[in-house]
């Protein structure tokens, strides 16, 4: 059986606004592998933005572990857990994030300059990867001249380009309608698997809940239930409702 390449034991968070304190994750374990798309789902408040940052290195938990390609991530130091993503780690977001005064080309080579590649190979990475999201022939546009979709295939195609065994999308498709959206839920999904890549996203769209190999719904920061494809016991529709309570 294929080893799990991402570990969280007993992960918990609160945040605290004046003499308020909320607890936001509570005591959550789970195990994540490679080769599948897996959405993390729920209703809004529910923790699952919260989850996604603690597992993929950006916010630190106030208990508890996580293990990332065998390595307790949170026992790093801030600078060495910031070249651990660098190297092993791909990211996309909502709102796209690209850099408006550069070409798709120039912002999906961006992340490759920090690794003090050969210039040939950084424009030869980016210009596959840009192919791969259906995108050589737009490849010199900046983001004002590209669609929505267009945008979020880039965000792709930049998280891609440096073969992270470890990619994470927060809301990947919220801002997208649905014929764009369908396109980049089958870019994760084949990214997966064809690069046997771990995909870990988090999303309250039931557009994306049919398309994945495994669903993790949260309630109140808890694990309420985890399944994958072929042990769906709720209808997809269910789940959908849920997820908009």
């Amino acid at each position: 059986m294929t080893a799990p390449t991402l570990i969280s034991q007993d992960i918990s968070k609160s945040f605290t606004s004046g003499q308020i304190t909320q607890q936001v994750i509570k005591h959550s374990s789970l195990q994540i592998y490679p080769g599948e798309l897996t959405l993390v789902v729920g209703p809004s408040g529910s923790g699952k933005s919260t989850m996604l940052a603690m597992l993929s290195g950006l916010l630190r938990p106030d208990s508890g572990h996580v293990r990332a390609l065998d390595t307790n991530l949170w026992a790093l130091d801030d600078r060495t857990i910031d070249q651990f993503r660098l190297e092993h780690c791909g990211f996309i977001f909502q709102g796209f994030n690209l850099f408006g005064a550069l070409s798709a080309l120039e912002n999906v080579m961006l992340p490759l300059q920090y690794l003090h590649l050969p210039a040939h190979t950084i424009r030869e990475r980016a210009e596959d990867a840009l192919a791969e999201v259906g995108l050589q022939q737009r490849m010199h546009l900046r983001p004002f001249q590209l669609s929505g979709g267009e945008k979020q295939r880039v965000a792709i195609a930049r998280a891609l380009v440096k073969n992270p065994r470890l990619m994470f999308a927060d809301e990947p498709t919220s801002a997208l309608d649905g014929a764009n959206g369908q396109v980049v839920i089958d870019l994760l999904k084949r990214i997966a698997r064809d690069h046997n890549a771990t995909v870990l996203g988090v999303t309250h769209d039931p557009r994306l809940f049919s398309h994945a190999d495994r669903v993790i719904t949260l309630e109140d920061g808890i694990v309420v239930s985890d399944e994958h494809r072929s042990e769906f016991k709720a209808p997809i529709g269910d789940i959908i409702e849920h997820a908009h309570e």
